[in-house]
Parts: C-alpha cells; structure tokens; sequence
C-alpha cells in the first residue's frame, strides 16, 4: 500500500507557500498597470513667454486618444482642429493662436488594457499671441 502525506490544514504554510506568494503577486502586477502620461509640452504649471503651437502628449504605452479640450481658466472651450502627429505612445495636437491667460488641456484616453484614464495639464501664457 502507498501512502500520500495529506497536509495538516492547521500548521504554518511551508515554504512553498512562501515562495508562491511572491511570485503571484509579481505575476499580477503587469496586468493591473494603466497607461500614464509620461510628459507633456507645455508641461503642466507651466509659464510660457509665448503661446505654444501644439500640444504634446507621452504616454507610457500604446494609447488611444478619446478626448482633448482646451479650456481658459473661467469656462471658454477652445476648439481645436484634429490631431496632426500621431505615433505609438505620442499625439500632438495644433492649437489656434492663444491670447496671454491661463489655460487647462483635459486629456482622456483608453489604455492599452481597456481602461479609460484622464487627466489635465494646467498652464499659462505670459507673453505674446503665437502667429
């Protein structure tokens, strides 16, 4: 006859256990990232001498870009014509010429695992119109 040792359900998790624990979680880590938002020009809390002419957005990943809107601070949406570069993990957006103020570009997006992810990128032009 062969006996099989059945673990008793009552000790402490042998190391295994121990080991499988880790590595589980590490496993799952990937699956749970979201796509971020590496860098923008203008940077956000950004002071400008003169009014950009396109927005640029890095992402940690391949993205889709569902949304952007320019907004000056105090409600007026800018309208804002279609993307001019798109790349992998880059949208560059032109931007009409911008009057001196304070300004807020809200960005949404899917990532590459499905989920929708947003943000805004606040700054200011201090100086002159862009031509």
């Amino acid at each position: 006859m062969v006996r099989i040792p059945i673990p008793n359900m009552h000790e402490a998790p042998g190391r295994r256990g121990l080991i499988l624990l880790p590595l589980t979680a590490i496993a799952a880590a990937p699956a749970a990232a979201h796509s971020e938002l590496r860098g923008s020009v203008p940077a956000a809390g950004a002071v400008l001498d003169r009014a950009p002419e396109s927005i640029e957005l890095q992402f940690s990943e391949r993205v889709q870009l569902t949304a952007l809107r320019l907004r000056r601070v105090g409600g007026q949406e800018i309208a804002l014509p279609r993307r001019s570069i798109r790349e992998a993990t880059r949208e560059v957006i032109a931007l009409p010429p911008l009057e001196p103020g304070e300004y807020r570009a809200e960005w949404r997006i899917i990532s590459a695992d499905g989920h929708p992810v947003g943000g805004v990128i606040p700054f200011r032009v201090a100086g002159p119109r862009a031509p």
